[in-house]
C-alpha cells in the first residue's frame, strides 16, 4: 500500500509531461503548416457531398478567395476554365436579368468585378406548364437554377405546402440557387402553380461566375445561410415550439417532472453542482485535518471547536436567507410582469393590424353583385403587403435575430425570395439611415394609400372613417414604440447588480453556515438552494429578456417571434377573404 501511494504521484507527474509533451508537438506542427500555406502553395483536399457520384475538389490559395470547383465542370486549373457561351437575348430580357442579378445578394460581387453582362447573356429562356414540377425534394440531377419572369410556382417541403407569401414565388424570385452554391439537393418540390417563363442558369455556367477573384464565396454562403434561417423561421418552415408562441406546458406532476429541455433546471444544474463540489471539499477537509469525534452521518458537536466558530456565521446566513428570500421573489414578479407587458404588446400590435384589415374589407369599393371592384382588390392587396412587412421589419427593429432583414442584403435577399416587389425593395433601400427604419416607412404606406383610395372613392371619403385609421394608426404606431421603451427600461443596473451580489454572497456562504448545523449533510442542502435560489435569480434574468437578445440561455424559452409574424401574415389576407363575398345585395357606389 505505501509502494502504491508513493507511486501514485509519479504517475500522475508523468502523465501531466506527456500531455505538455503532446500538446507542444501539435502546435508546433500547427504552425509550420500555417507557415506551409501562408508561403504560396495551394492545398487540395477532396469533398465528397451528398451526391456520391459528384466529387468537390477546393483549392485554397492564400493570395486569393477560397473557391468551389466541381470536378464534372471544371478543370483543376481555375485559369483553363471554358467561357460560358453567350446566348442572345432581346434588350428587354436582358435588362430584366441584369436588375434581377443587380439587386441580388449572391451576385453583388460578380457585379463589382464587372462580369454582369456575360453573366446575364449565360441565361437561357425556358417555359413550364400548370402543375410540372420544376424541382423535386431531394433531387441532385438538375443543374441549373431560375429566375421567373411569368407566373407564380408554389412550395411543398416534406410534404408539406408552405402558406401565404413565403410559400408562393413570384416575379422577379430567384428558384434553386442555394443548392447550386452550397453543392447540396433539393431542399424542397417547386410546382408551377401557372403557365411560367424563366431564365435559366446551368451549373457550370453558375460556378464559372461565382469563382472570380472578388467572389467571396465563404463569406456569401455563410451570409445567405444566416439570412435565410431567420426567413425560415418567419415562413414556417422552421419553428421552436410545434408553432406556438410559447413552450407549452401539462398540468400533469408526472409530465412536470419529466421535464428537462428549456426548463430552469438545465439553467441551474452547473451552479448547484460547483456548491455542492465547494461543500464537499469542505467536509472533507474537517474530517482529514481536525479529526472530528462524530461520526459521518452525524450532526457536528456545537462544543467541536472548529463547529463552534461557525455558529456566528451560521446566524448570519440565517439573517441574510430572509432578506434574499424577499428581495429575490419581488425582483422575480418585477421580471415577470415586464415579460407579461410585453406579450400583451405583441398581442396588441396584432389587434391594431387586423382593426385596419377590418376597416378597410368593409368599407372597400364593390360592385352590385357586392364582388370586390378590381381597385378595391388591388387596394386590399397592397394594404395587405405593407402591413406585413410594417409587422416583419418592426420585429426586426427590436430583434437581434431579426435585424439582419433590415439590412440592404437582407431586403435583397427577401427581393429573391418574392417577399417584397421591386419597388418596395427600391424605394426602403433609397430611403437615409435616419428616416427611423423601414417599418416607419411601411407603416406611413398604409395610411397615405388608404387616404388615395378615399379621394378616387375607392375607400368611402368620410370624416369618420377617416378619423377611426387614424387613431387605429397613431394606436398602432404608439403601440409598437412601446415596445422599445420597455426594453430600455427593464431594469436599473444598480438594482440587477445588488441583486446579483446578494444571491452570490447568500449561496457563497451557505457550504460553511450549515456544516455547524447540518454536517455531512450541508452537501444536498447546498445543492438544493443553490438549485432553487440560483434557479429563481436566471429564471427572472431570462424574463427580463424576452425577445432573447441577450442570448443568456441556451435552450429556447422566450417568445416565437416568428409565430407573431406568420399569425399576422395570415390576419392580413384574413378580411380580404372573408368578405369577398356576401350574402346579401349591397347599394355601393363607385
Amino acid at each position: 500500500m505505501a509502494k502504491d501511494a508513493i507511486r501514485l504521484p509519479t504517475i500522475i507527474a508523468r502523465s501531466i509531461i506527456i500531455l505538455f509533451f503532446v500538446i507542444c508537438c501539435t502546435y508546433t506542427s500547427t504552425c509550420f503548416a500555417d507557415a506551409f500555406q501562408s508561403s504560396g502553395s495551394i492545398r487540395f483536399s477532396s469533398l465528397v457531398d451528398r451526391n456520391p457520384s459528384r466529387t468537390i475538389i477546393r483549392a485554397i490559395n492564400s493570395s486569393s478567395s477560397t473557391t468551389l470547383f466541381s470536378s464534372r465542370n471544371f478543370d483543376l486549373d481555375s485559369n483553363d476554365r471554358a467561357q460560358p457561351t453567350r446566348i442572345e437575348r432581346t434588350e428587354d430580357e436582358r435588362a430584366y436579368i441584369e436588375s434581377v442579378l443587380r439587386t441580388n445578394v449572391l451576385f453583388q460581387d460578380v457585379v463589382r468585378q464587372g462580369s454582369l453582362i456575360d453573366l446575364a447573356s449565360a441565361f437561357d429562356r425556358v417555359e413550364y406548364k400548370k402543375g410540372d414540377t420544376i424541382f423535386s425534394q431531394g433531387d441532385t440531377d438538375k443543374d441549373y437554377m431560375l429566375i421567373l419572369k411569368e407566373g407564380e410556382c408554389s412550395i411543398t417541403i416534406d410534404g408539406e405546402e408552405i402558406p401565404g407569401i413565403y410559400g408562393t414565388m413570384r416575379p422577379p424570385a430567384m428558384v434553386g440557387e442555394l443548392a447550386l452554391l452550397m453543392d447540396k439537393d433539393r431542399a424542397a418540390t417547386v410546382i408551377a402553380k401557372t403557365n411560367v417563363v424563366a431564365f435559366r442558369l446551368d451549373r457550370a455556367s453558375f460556378k464559372y461566375f461565382m469563382t472570380g477573384p472578388l467572389v467571396k464565396a465563404e463569406d456569401i454562403k455563410t451570409e445567405i445561410r444566416n439570412i435565410d434561417h431567420v426567413i425560415d423561421q418567419i415562413s414556417g418552415v422552421k419553428k421552436r415550439y410545434g408553432g406556438d408562441i410559447i413552450r407549452q406546458f401539462k398540468p400533469s406532476r408526472r409530465w412536470l417532472w419529466g421535464r428537462w429541455h428549456g426548463t430552469i433546471l438545465q439553467q441551474a444544474w452547473k451552479a448547484a453542482a460547483t456548491s455542492m463540489l465547494v461543500s464537499t471539499c469542505f467536509v472533507a477537509a474537517i474530517r482529514f485535518f481536525c479529526r472530528p469525534s462524530w461520526a459521518p452521518g452525524q450532526i457536528p458537536d456545537p462544543n467541536f471547536p472548529i463547529v463552534s466558530r461557525l455558529v456566528p456565521l451560521a446566524k448570519l446566513w440565517h439573517y441574510l436567507m430572509s432578506i434574499t428570500t424577499f428581495i429575490l421573489t419581488f425582483f422575480l414578479s418585477q421580471a415577470y410582469t415586464l415579460w407579461r407587458n410585453m406579450y400583451d404588446t405583441t398581442r396588441k400590435i396584432q389587434g391594431r393590424i387586423n382593426d385596419i384589415g377590418l376597416l378597410v374589407a368593409s368599407t372597400v369599393e364593390r360592385d352590385d353583385q357586392g364582388k370586390y371592384t378590381k381597385r378595391g382588390e388591388n387596394l386590399l392587396d397592397d394594404i395587405g403587403n405593407y402591413s406585413r412587412l410594417f409587422h416583419l421589419f418592426c420585429w426586426a427593429k427590436y430583434s437581434k435575430k431579426f435585424q439582419v432583414l433590415s439590412t440592404s442584403r437582407g431586403m435583397s435577399r427577401m427581393l429573391s425570395r418574392g417577399i417584397m416587389s421591386r419597388t418596395e425593395y427600391n424605394t426602403l433601400t433609397s430611403l437615409s439611415s435616419s428616416n427611423g427604419g423601414p417599418h416607419n416607412a411601411c407603416l406611413t404606406w398604409i395610411l397615405v394609400k388608404c387616404l388615395t383610395a378615399m379621394k378616387d372613392n375607392t375607400l368611402p371619403n368620410d370624416h369618420a372613417l377617416r378619423d377611426l385609421l387614424f387613431r387605429k394608426m397613431c394606436d398602432l404606431r404608439g403601440t409598437f414604440a412601446g415596445i422599445g421603451d420597455q426594453l430600455d427600461g427593464r431594469i436599473p443596473l444598480a438594482y440587477a447588480h445588488f441583486v446579483q451580489v446578494l444571491v452570490d454572497s447568500f449561496l457563497l456562504i451557505a457550504p460553511f453556515a450549515l456544516y455547524s448545523e447540518l454536517g455531512i449533510w450541508s452537501i444536498p442542502a447546498v445543492g438544493l438552494l443553490t438549485l432553487f435560489y440560483a434557479g429563481l435569480l436566471d429564471l427572472a434574468k431570462i424574463l427580463l429578456d424576452p425577445l432573447d437578445n441577450d442570448e443568456f440561455y441556451d435552450a429556447p424559452v422566450n417568445f416565437d417571434i416568428g409565430v407573431l409574424i406568420r399569425e399576422s401574415n395570415a390576419g392580413s389576407t384574413r378580411w380580404k377573404y372573408s368578405a369577398e363575398m356576401l350574402p346579401f345585395a349591397t347599394n355601393f357606389e363607385s
